[in-house]
This record gives C-alpha cells, sequence and structure tokens, in this order.
C-alpha cells in the first residue's frame, strides 16, 4: 500500500465550507489511535475536526464505510440517543480538500472520564445507554455487506513476527514466543463468528471511555462513531463492560463489570448466546487491532513515523492485552452468571 501523508489546510476547509475565518492556530487533540483530530476556532464558533488517516482512506470500503456510520449517528440522534453526528455540508458529511478528508463537529464541552478510573454511575449508565442503541431500530439502514464485520481473513502471524525481528521491533519477539497461542486464538474466534453472525444489531463499535463526553450534569453524550456496523450484541456489551470496568489499565473491578451487565438486562438489553462463545469471538477485534498496528509499525501501512512509532507501541499493548483476556475467559463466564443473577435488584 503507498504511504500517503496527511495534507491539512484548515483555512481553506473554513473559507470552503464556510466555517467562519479562523482566530488562533488549530490545537491538536490527542487521544484516538486512527486519525487526527484538532479544535478549530472561528469569528464563527468553535468546531471539532477529524481529519481522516490518508491510508485508511485508500481502502475500497473506506468512504462508504464513514457515510455508513454517520447514518447510524443521525438515526441513533433521532432516537433520543445522545449521539454527536457530523456537520453535513454541500450534501455530504464527508468533506474534502485538497485530496484530504474531514469529518466536522461543533465543538462540545465535556470531559472524558480517564483510561483505569472506574465510576460506579456512569458504568450504569453505560449499560442503559448500551441497551437504549440496541434496542433502536435501524433496520432501514441494513445493508448487503454488513456481515463483513464478523468474518476476518486469516493472518500469516509467522511472516509478521520474522519480518519484525528482521527490523528488531519488540513486538516480534512476543509474538514469536506466542505463535501457536495467537494461531489457536485466531481459530476460536473464526469459529464462533460463524455462530454468533444470526444474531447482530447496528450499534456504535467502540464505545469506550474516550468515546464519550461527560457534561456538567454528567449526561453522556456518544462521540466517535466511524466504528458503527452490524455486531453481535452480548459481544459489544462484554467488551464495553470490560472497558469500563478497568480492563485496558488492568484494575479491573468485578463490582463495575456486573453493574454494566445488571443495567443493560434492567433497560431492555437481551443476552440469548452461549457465553463462551462470545467470549471466544471477543479475540477477533484485538487480534484485527494487532494485525493492523504490525502493519503501521511495518510501515506497511502508515503516514509517518509519528504513526510508525504509535504501530509499535499499540502492537506490544495488544499482545499482552490479549494475553490478559485469554486469562479473564474462564473468569468472564462466571462474572456474566453473577452479573445476569442482578438483574432488578
Amino acid at each position: 500500500m503507498e504511504n500517503l501523508n496527511y495534507k491539512l489546510n484548515f483555512g481553506k476547509l473554513c473559507a470552503e465550507f464556510n466555517l467562519g475565518q479562523l482566530t488562533t492556530e488549530p490545537d491538536q487533540v490527542f487521544g484516538g489511535f486512527l486519525h487526527r483530530m484538532y479544535q478549530l476556532k472561528t469569528d464563527k464558533g468553535a468546531y471539532a475536526v477529524k481529519a481522516l488517516n490518508p491510508q485508511i482512506m485508500q481502502r475500497t470500503t473506506a468512504m462508504d464505510n464513514f457515510i455508513f456510520s454517520e447514518k447510524v449517528a443521525n438515526m441513533a440522534y433521532q432516537n433520543k440517543i445522545n449521539a454527536l453526528p457530523a456537520i453535513a455540508s454541500k450534501g455530504s458529511c464527508i468533506h474534502e480538500v485538497d485530496g484530504q478528508y474531514y469529518l466536522l463537529f461543533p465543538w462540545v464541552q465535556g470531559r472524558i472520564l480517564p483510561a483505569g478510573v472506574i465510576d460506579m454511575d456512569c458504568c450504569k449508565m453505560m449499560g442503559e445507554v448500551l441497551a437504549n442503541i440496541h434496542n433502536t431500530d435501524f433496520s432501514q439502514l441494513i445493508v448487503d455487506n454488513q456481515n463483513e464485520n464478523f468474518y476476518s481473513a486469516e493472518v500469516d502471524w509467522s511472516d509478521y513476527a520474522h519480518k519484525g525481528k528482521h527490523e528488531s521491533l519488540e513486538w516480534s519477539y512476543l509474538l514469536l514466543d506466542s505463535l501457536n497461542k495467537v494461531y489457536h486464538w485466531e481459530k476460536l474466534a473464526h469459529s464462533s463468528a460463524r455462530l454468533l453472525s444470526n444474531n447482530k444489531v447496528i450499534s456504535h463499535g467502540d464505545l469506550d471511555q474516550k468515546n464519550v463526553l461527560w457534561d456538567e450534569n454528567q449526561v453522556p453524550i456518544i462521540i466517535d462513531w466511524e466504528s458503527a456496523g452490524a455486531t453481535n450484541p452480548t459481544y459489544e456489551l462484554i467488551d464495553v463492560a470490560l472497558n469500563w470496568s478497568g480492563f485496558p489499565t488492568g484494575n479491573l473491578s468485578k463490582d463495575a463489570f456486573c453493574t454494566i451487565i445488571s443495567a443493560y438486562r434492567n433497560h431492555g438489553g437481551v443476552i440469548c448466546d452461549n457465553l463462551l462463545d462470545v467470549l471466544n469471538y471477543g479475540f477477533q477485534g484485538k487480534l484485527d487491532w494487532l494485525a493492523y498496528n504490525i502493519r503501521r509499525s511495518l510501515k506497511l501501512e502508515c503516514t509517518d513515523d509519528t504513526e510508525q512509532k504509535l504501530g509499535t507501541s499499540e502492537a506490544i499493548k495488544t499482545l499482552q492485552a490479549i494475553h490478559d483476556y485469554a486469562d479473564f475467559i474462564p473468569v468472564g463466564i462466571e462474572w456474566l452468571s453473577d452479573g445476569l443473577s442482578l438483574v432488578s435488584r
């Protein structure tokens, strides 16, 4: 894949889409791992501008996926989900200037709950929010390719590991030590995908702490809908419960995990899948993220040295997270049973 760099021209973006004159230099907002976000202040207001990763925009499905995700965000908003859809202009939510694509949003004041910080009230609200999203009727948006998220192509992990070793990349030695396990986890994920693909909903797809703003009244605002699409509802519930109960930082709280599960059920969420199948399917998203970051680290799919370094660090963290997740699965079966028993308490 050809390496492409960001081509940012905020002055021209403001002029072409009637955002006003810039009053200060744009400030980069850090926190995301795929694209670059900036705050723009003009004489007409303040905006959050997401400069879309040029490497990702080369993918044949990228444009359609972004357009679809914004349809999901808009429909969620229309159904009283506190979503933040992108600003549409000239008939589109995707804005292009000199070959660089952007998403524009109104700037919203709010705080993000820091990674590793566990707030039980937030956990209850996230269980409720997720149930409301899963109970929203997105049926008019269903398209033929919405099963594609359930299946990932097999990865030549051995080839990646040896390429990384040749470049003396730290993750390569961790991957070489784990090759048999990684191939086993990939097989479990693919087998479970076949079993779960008949139970799907349209949902946010990445409802972790960095994608929720809390306003001054502690009301959640759901942002970053770019991963929206078809998913298994129980899989997404477990993924949300893990993220909000401290799993990414190793500070895992059973009470927080079970609170999200019970809040989801108490607000109309339904769990009808085999729990072990769902937990095994959970390897897929993590392995997909690992493969993508390995490609960035190997400079097969990255825009610059900064992104290459990010890919390297994320590959190391993701490998460890997958090992931790494998250890969690037997515990997860027990916790899920306990969470279900808390319904209506």
